[in-house]
């Protein structure tokens, strides 16, 4: 099918880069590199490979794989648009009128008509178009018909050698856009020919102010002469009845050696119209043409490339981004692996460092808490306040007349039991009263008061010290 090629990108993307035409001709493929510089397309290699390795036998079969391989060791395909071309004798080309002028519009009239113009089945087929020029309202669509199987054996052993073919052109078209370009042929309105002569076919296109009119391939047999010239009288008939309305033209014979140039010489002198005749120096070689038709600057040419080598291609570019993405995604993912082990490994020597100095902290903080201690029953030894002597003078200083005491034992920092004796209760509860109110007691406890026989009363206080309440706070 016809790829979708824009025109603007296609030139733009031939000046960023060459062009490498591969043209299957006889037992050789002939490469052609060539760059679009400004308006003009300037070679830059030429060269030939066989397609018969050494080592094979006369009678082999054409390794067009190996010629490529060959051909591929000789330049960059990364940095040029691969091209090749069918013989036009392989290729079924007609002119139809279309009621239309839009590219989308013409292709899927085609699509529809497609199966009345070939008689093969159209999973068999490949084709494309070209719009030549809008007549009457209708545009004269150039349409070209090759067999699938013709067109793959050539673009896969390209692409087996690493040539990934972009186009598939038709060799007899391309060479008359160059003839065009290079003004080689006739300009004016009439019905021109030109005979383009093989080995074994002469193309023929019939052209009027560089539009094709027509093109048919002429298989030649061994009266050679006679059939061509019978068959281009039959190609001026029809173009007379298509075109009644242009007059006859001249004829311009193409050929590349001495014997197709003598053929061509014969048949002119039997023909009843101008001729002229364009050798093998004076025409660009097939793959120069190929550069010319795809560098130029219009249109895209006629594409028969199948769509299953873009659908692979497509895959196959498909599944490089994944992969490449898929590395990236891989990098990325060790490298922010990388930045958190790295940070983990600093955060767990942050903790070592910080439970090394909690450690080395609690030593001299168990060590301080012991100090504390010692030094708090230090200073209790030496809190005189609190002192049994002490304790005992204050006693002492509160205890009322006649009332005397019997027992007094001093438990530190606890309590002090006083035991004694008064005349009356009464002077027993002022001297509780006393103790009450004295500041090293906080509590002052009645355990037992009694009055023995003779009058006297007899007491037990339980005195609980101040600095009792103070060791009992945490």
């Amino acid at each position: 099918m016809r790829p979708s090629l824009n025109p603007r990108k296609l030139a733009h993307i031939g000046q960023a880069r060459g062009w490498a035409a591969v043209a299957f001709g006889g037992s050789r493929l002939e490469l052609t590199t060539a760059r679009l510089e400004g308006a003009e397309v300037t070679v830059v290699q030429e060269a030939t490979a066989s397609a018969v390795p050494p080592e094979a036998a006369a009678d082999a079969p054409l390794q067009w794989q190996y010629a490529a391989q060959l051909l591929r060791q000789q330049f960059n395909p990364g940095e040029h648009h691969v091209v090749t071309s069918v013989d036009c004798g392989d290729v079924l080309c007609q002119i139809l009128r279309l009621p239309a002028t839009d590219p989308a519009e013409l292709k899927q009239m085609l699509d529809l008509q497609i199966d009345n113009i070939t008689p093969l089945p159209l999973e068999e087929v490949v084709y494309s178009f070209e719009p030549l020029d809008i007549v009457d309202g209708q545009t004269r669509v150039l349409v070209a018909i090759a067999r699938k199987a013709t067109v793959n054996e050539r673009v896969e052993a390209l692409e087996t050698a690493g040539l990934q073919a972009e186009i598939v052109s038709v060799d007899a078209l391309a060479m008359f856009r160059a003839l065009g370009k290079r003004n080689l042929l006739a300009t004016d309105d009439n019905r021109n020919v030109l005979v383009m002569l093989g080995p074994a076919t002469a193309d023929v296109i019939v052209y009027s102010h560089g539009v094709i009119l027509a093109v048919r391939s002429i298989v030649l047999g061994a009266d050679s002469e006679s059939i061509l010239r019978e068959e281009l009288q039959r190609t001026f008939v029809a173009a007379e009845a298509g075109q009644p309305q242009r007059a006859r033209g001249s004829v311009i014979f193409l050929t590349h050696d001495e014997p197709a140039k003598l053929l061509a010489e014969r048949v002119a002198s039997g023909l009843s119209t101008a001729t002229s005749f364009l050798t093998n120096g004076a025409v660009p070689s097939p793959g120069l043409s190929l550069c010319l038709e795809c560098a130029g600057t219009g249109a895209p040419p006629l594409n028969l490339l199948p769509d299953e080598w873009r659908l692979k291609r497509q895959t196959a570019a498909f599944r490089q981004h994944l992969i490449r993405g898929a590395i990236a995604v891989a990098v990325v993912y060790a490298a922010a692996l990388a930045v958190f082990l790295s940070f983990l490994v600093l955060r767990n020597s942050r903790l070592y460092r910080v439970d090394n100095e909690i450690n080395t902290r609690q030593a001299e903080f168990q060590k301080a808490k012991a100090l504390q201690s010692e030094l708090l029953a230090m200073s209790k030894q030496l809190d005189m306040k609190s002192s049994a002597l002490e304790v005992l003078r204050e006693v002492a200083t509160l205890l009322p007349d006649n009332v005397k005491l019997t027992s007094f034992v001093y438990k530190k920092d606890q309590a002090v039991t006083i035991k004694g004796q008064a005349p009356t209760p009464t002077l027993a509860l002022d001297f509780q009263s006393r103790l009450e109110k004295c500041d090293l007691f906080s509590k002052v406890v009645a355990e037992r008061s009694a009055t023995e026989a003779g009058g006297l009363t007899k007491f037990a206080l339980t005195c609980t010290l101040k600095t009792a309440m103070t060791a009992a706070i945490p």
